[in-house]
């Protein structure tokens, strides 16, 4: 029962909260941009309420840290 209440005081964000999450961040993101990197490899969501997907923000921060990179051209 202890880590049913624990998940149950999570605050999840809605892709719209998480792009102003991100953003004061320091990772300047849209919410347009955000819904088009969604379809793709995007944040991964916590969980689902009804069709909308919720995100967990510490793991969608590190999914920004992840994508960061110190310069501007590909690896390969």
């Amino acid at each position: 029962m202890g880590q049913a209440m624990a998940d149950t005081n999570s605050r999840y964000l809605t892709r719209r909260e998480l792009a102003e999450y991100l953003t004061q961040r320091g990772f300047k993101m849209s919410y347009s941009t955000l819904l088009r990197l969604a379809m793709r490899n995007g944040p991964p969501p916590a969980g689902y309420w009804g069709n909308r997907a919720l995100y967990d923000p510490e793991k969608a921060l590190a999914w920004a840290k992840r994508r960061f990179r110190t310069s501007w051209r590909s690896a390969a």
